[in-house]
């Protein structure tokens, strides 16, 4: 699946702005400083934003990354941005990280440990060949 296009949708964000109680020309001065000249219509024109400036916007208007995207997907084929309000620094998460830790290092001790084993049966193994070798040759020699 992919995205078909990024268009932001103009009226989800000039009724952001209402419910926030800013205006456009408060809006861009907030996003790019006191002496700039743009306009909401320019950052609309504008779909290429980089996640930092889509940030920006989504703490400016206190709306999250699934709201500013509303709307830029087409229905069908294309993914449609659904999150759940995931915390991704949530106990939870580092309780579960530090977990995987701890499995993790004990699984790689568990493989050396194998690893060692399996050197430990490749030398028996090479000492019976030897050894079988030998009686072999031995064998031979009884018997002529």
């Amino acid at each position: 699946m992919r995205y078909e296009c990024i268009n932001i949708d103009m009226n989800f964000l000039r009724n952001a702005l209402k419910t926030r109680g800013l205006t456009e020309r408060q809006f861009a001065i907030m996003l790019w400083g006191k002496d700039t000249h743009r306009t909401l219509n320019d950052f609309l024109r504008r779909p290429n934003t980089t996640i930092g400036t889509a940030m920006k916007v989504c703490n400016l208007l206190d709306i999250s990354l699934d709201d500013f995207f509303r709307g830029s997907d087409k229905i069908g084929a294309s993914p449609f941005v659904a999150g759940n309000q995931n915390i991704v620094n949530s106990s939870v998460i580092n309780q579960d990280y530090g977990s995987l830790q701890a499995d993790n290092h004990a699984l790689r001790m568990l493989l050396k440990e194998k690893d060692k084993r399996i050197e430990d049966l490749k030398k028996v193994n090479e000492e019976l060949g030897k050894r079988l070798d030998t009686a072999i040759e031995t064998m031979k020699t009884d018997g002529q």
